[in-house]
């Protein structure tokens, strides 16, 4: 009879210490592209096994890790390629925003300007060299 007992904490200890070590991995990071879905499999996998033991029927533990893994799968690839779509519309807007949209004239006017900036500064550079020289 204690052994009986023993058995559905043990599975609980080593299901939560299965997840516990799964979420070490390297496949959560966010920089993986498919680290929701990840993350959502492992959830509802360990929802569903610990449903099932808690009802105290191993073949319901298995089911439920099973259906739960799923269910916790889709869901996260659904937020994986939400996320991705999100990405790519911001990366057109930042690149949309970096273009030069100012004309010619307006462009070769901004070269002048640094062409006489360039200048001003080269012209105070041997200003500075003339005194230290006289010095």
């Amino acid at each position: 009879m204690r052994l009986m007992n023993r058995f559905p904490k043990a599975l609980i200890t080593t299901t939560l210490l299965l997840g516990l070590a799964g979420c070490a991995s390297s496949d959560f990071d966010t920089d993986n592209e498919n680290a929701n879905r990840n993350r959502g499999a492992v959830g509802g996998a360990l929802v569903g096994a610990t449903m099932g033991v808690l009802l105290g029927e191993p073949e319901l533990a298995v089911k439920g890790a099973v259906a739960g893994g799923v269910a916790g799968g889709v869901s996260g690839s659904m937020k994986d390629l939400d996320d991705a779509r999100k990405r790519e519309n911001t990366e057109i807007t930042a690149d949309a925003i970096r273009q030069d949209n100012r004309s010619d004239t307006e462009r070769r006017v901004a070269e002048l300007e640094a062409e006489i900036r360039l200048l001003e500064l080269e012209q105070e550079l041997r200003e500075k060299k003339a005194d230290r020289d006289e010095v």
